[in-house]
């Protein structure tokens, strides 16, 4: 049998995305998130979660529109059959996030309280081989970013790693909390 999760989408559509980032932030702190040390002292380099209360997100495709979907599940769910998969904790300090790149995205609503957060990636080489589309073209690279309840902050984790674009990711964090080391 096999079990269910409620789910409530929360963003589903392509981004544009430039240098391939996406942020998960309250508008108000954006700068934090630009100027700050995002994977200090993670072992994945994919979803940035050492600033309290944001996420700093990678994707192989470098200038344009890319699929992604943002969900809330009620408990952990089944792995996805994607390449990559990473995890984090994480805690919003404030239910209206900005969820998005420089120029494009959309508020998305979270209630304040400690997360599980899993980014998915299919196709991150194919994104970054492709680097750039233009409108009129569809990214070969998709993500999904999904939350469900954890009350236990745990370091994160490295759950399936299957691209040269996330291991050059991974290859890049710092491995001490210090960012100036």
């Amino acid at each position: 049998m096999t079990e269910m999760h409620a789910e409530k989408v929360l963003f589903d559509r392509p981004l544009h995305v430039h240098y391939g980032f996406i942020w998960l932030h309250p508008e108000e702190r954006f700068g934090e998130i630009v100027s700050g040390s995002p994977f200090a002292g993670q072992q994945n380099g994919l979803c940035g979660a050492a600033i309290p209360g944001l996420l700093d997100l990678r994707t192989g495709l470098h200038t344009g529109a890319v699929p992604v979907r943002v969900v809330l599940v009620d408990s952990e769910p089944p792995l996805s059959e994607a390449e990559d998969v990473v995890e984090v904790s994480f805690r919003p300090d404030q239910r209206v996030l900005w969820f998005g790149g420089f120029d494009d995205g959309d508020e998305i609503t979270l209630p304040v309280m400690s997360y599980r957060a899993r980014w998915s990636a299919t196709a991150m080489d194919a994104g970054r081989d492709a680097d750039t589309v233009l409108e009129e073209e569809a990214a070969p690279d998709r993500y999904e970013l999904c939350f469900w309840p954890d009350a236990d902050t745990r370091p994160d984790q490295i759950v399936r790693l299957g691209s040269k674009t996330a291991a050059y990711w991974h290859s890049t964090t710092t491995t001490t909390d210090d960012p100036e080391s």
